[in-house]
């Protein structure tokens, strides 16, 4: 659940001291019954079944149960009820077993060939194009309140300095997301090391937070940053701003860069040299629009949407989500790519923004290779919408009515802001680490770095298996802290389990029969009917498949792969939750603290999350 304690369920306004909490499980609290009676639909369809009392399988008395551990999905009131239930259970605990046992098998060969082609090392391997807009929602680092804050405030603890780790997060969003969510009362620094091995997405990182601290008193600067993070064209003044910036950086080494800004940010030489290219591709490009040999973001950008012949559809499916004042905005954002911070004009912007450019990628002989071409290189489902979380946003807007695109840009203007203080109060350090994640104890030895108080992971853990990161970024941990804790997050799990989705044709389920209930629940829930039953994202929030999700789990857990072997068995839950030292926080009995283990879908129609994501929250054992 993705609500902050003291908050309500539904409208997440905070809690009276009257507040109403749900009579059947322990975690979901309301403001007012009315709110209880709104929730009742969504909360009921998964967390109240997940948080609260199970029924047994077999007699169906509901109270203290225990789970099979074999499917995850029975409860039994004791080992006589389990084994009068076995003839009747057998058949589907084995195949759920024998699945895990196989789809282990599938990521070890898949890890395994990952490990051969060495694509930790370089982005070129990958056919995906640089995350300059992030595919998951920003996330606040630290989140004090919830955790070394959560049981008040010690004078001691307010001027403490924090360490993080931001291992494979690319762009900017979530640091400063963090810098601009610290406590007032909070005086301390925080040290980020922000990692990624695409130096595309590096290279932009260090450009934006060189301009914020070299022209932090330069009128507009949050706002000329907000417009070059997210927007298709750009001003006449913003370009020669970006083009004079390049020039000193592509001049510069990394001492006079780290010297230049204060200190605040740090990149070895080595890594510098990655990134230099990047800035000369994109110091090259003729981006004034006017000229015949302009780059041409527009016509580009139109040839990506166009490349998908479903896009329009899932489109259409994205508009009938919104309000129709949000659908029109936008309508006009797929159709201009403008992010800026009033509705203007296209003549008003002559320039294109060489910043959302890359190579060009095109596979040769069967092997990826680039040209020397810098191209447009946003994936057409990434948006400044699907980066930043609208909750927070129109939270952030108070009661104002202005369109989408221009309260987004004012939020992350706002943003910007706060973060460029902190910069210059020398409160927020960030060194910039350009290399594979499972490279980084090396770096953290080298560069006698300190252990880490938060480590977040982004979704690295598809691609390298949970064992492997964890048994890697362990170690670096810091274990006089509490509350330290290791993020990791999957996002492509449920494309290995077919079962887990509302409907997926590998299934074999109808998908009539296997939509009917969670579209009505849909409509139930938001008083929006959905006009077609592949609009799945809408409806998954109301589709049960926790114990699909710990069957997966189980089998990342068993799966070997970059040097580690394959176990010789198929681990139960609570192996899989206890694994390399670390102790995992159980979702299904408690919530995270950092980052919530899945997010509500139909409440953020702006932000429109897959459903898919699922984050787990690592710590190290009291007892170790």
């Amino acid at each position: 659940m993705d609500v902050k304690p003291g908050n309500c369920w539904r409208c997440m306004k905070p809690l009276p001291e009257s507040l109403v909490t749900c009579g059947r499980c322990p975690q979901a609290k309301y403001c007012s019954d009315q709110c209880q009676e709104q929730d009742r639909v969504r909360h009921g369809a998964v967390e109240c079944q997940m948080f609260g009392p199970k029924s047994c399988s077999y007699c169906k008395k509901t109270g203290e149960m225990k789970q099979c551990a074999g499917c995850n999905n029975a409860w039994y009131c004791n080992g006589t009820c389990q084994r009068k239930s076995w003839a009747a259970h057998k058949e589907v605990c084995q195949d759920i077993q024998a699945m895990i046992a196989d789809l282990s098998l599938e990521l070890t060969n898949k890890y395994t060939d990952l490990a051969k082609g060495d694509v930790t090392h370089t982005r070129e391997t990958f056919l995906d194009p640089p995350y300059y807009f992030g595919n998951t929602m920003a996330c606040d680092f630290l989140q004090l309140g919830q955790n070394e804050w959560a049981d008040g405030i010690r004078a001691d603890e307010t001027m403490r300095d924090f360490h993080i780790l931001s291992a494979g997060c690319g762009d900017l969003r979530h640091t400063v997301l963090t810098a601009a969510s610290l406590p007032a009362e909070y005086q301390g620094k925080v040290h980020i090391v922000l990692n990624d091995l695409d130096p595309y997405v590096m290279a932009r990182n260090v450009l934006f937070l060189y301009m914020l601290i070299l022209h932090k008193d330069r009128e507009g600067i949050a706002a000329s940053l907000a417009t070059l993070w997210y927007s298709l064209h750009i001003s006449k003044c913003d370009y020669n701003l970006t083009k004079t910036s390049l020039r000193k950086l592509i001049q510069a080494d990394a001492r006079s860069i780290q010297e230049a800004m204060k200190g605040c940010v740090s990149i070895s030489d080595e890594d510098l040299a990655k990134l230099r290219y990047v800035w000369k591709g994109w110091y090259s490009l003729e981006c004034e629009r006017i000229k015949s040999s302009s780059v041409n973001l527009t016509k580009q950008r139109q040839a990506v949407f166009a490349e998908n012949f479903f896009f329009s559809h899932e489109l259409q499916l994205y508009y009938e989500r919104l309000s129709p004042k949000e659908a029109k905005n936008l309508k006009t954002w797929f159709q201009r790519g403008l992010f800026l911070a009033q509705d203007s004009s296209v003549r008003s912007l002559p320039f294109d923004n060489p910043t959302l450019t890359a190579r060009r990628q095109q596979i040769v002989g069967g092997y990826m290779e680039a040209t020397d071409d810098f191209v447009y290189c946003i994936h057409r489902n990434l948006t400044p919408f699907t980066a930043l979380d609208s909750l927070q946003v129109q939270g952030s807007a108070g009661e104002t009515t202005s369109t989408p695109t221009v309260m987004y840009h004012k939020y992350v203007e706002k943003q910007l802001q706060k973060t460029s203080t902190l910069l210059a109060q020398d409160r927020l350090h960030i060194h910039m680490l350009v290399s594979s994640c499972l490279e980084i104890p090396r770096h953290h030895q080298a560069q006698k770095m300190a252990k880490f108080d938060r480590i977040f992971t982004s979704n690295l853990a598809d691609f390298v298996g949970c064992r492997k990161l964890l048994q890697t970024l362990r170690p670096l941990m810091n274990p006089n802290n509490k509350n330290a804790t290791l993020v990791t997050e999957t996002m492509n799990w449920i494309l290995y389990m077919p079962e887990a989705n509302v409907w997926d044709e590998r299934s074999g389920r109808d998908i009539n029969d296997s939509t009917k209930t969670t579209m009505q629940l849909c409509k139930d829930d938001t008083g929006k009917a959905l006009s077609s039953p592949m609009a799945i994202s809408n409806q998954i929030e109301y589709f049960n498949n926790t114990h699909w999700f710990c069957a997966y789990l189980r089998a990342n857990m068993m799966a070997g792969g970059f040097h580690i072997p394959e176990l010789d068995h198929i681990p139960n839950l609570k192996e899989a939750m206890k694994c390399e030292g670390l102790q995992m926080h159980d979702f299904r009995e408690e919530l995270n603290k950092l980052v919530p283990f899945k997010f509500r879908v139909n409440a953020r129609s702006l932000t429109s999350p897959t459903g898919a994501e699922r984050a787990l929250e690592w710590y190290l054992p009291s007892d170790r």
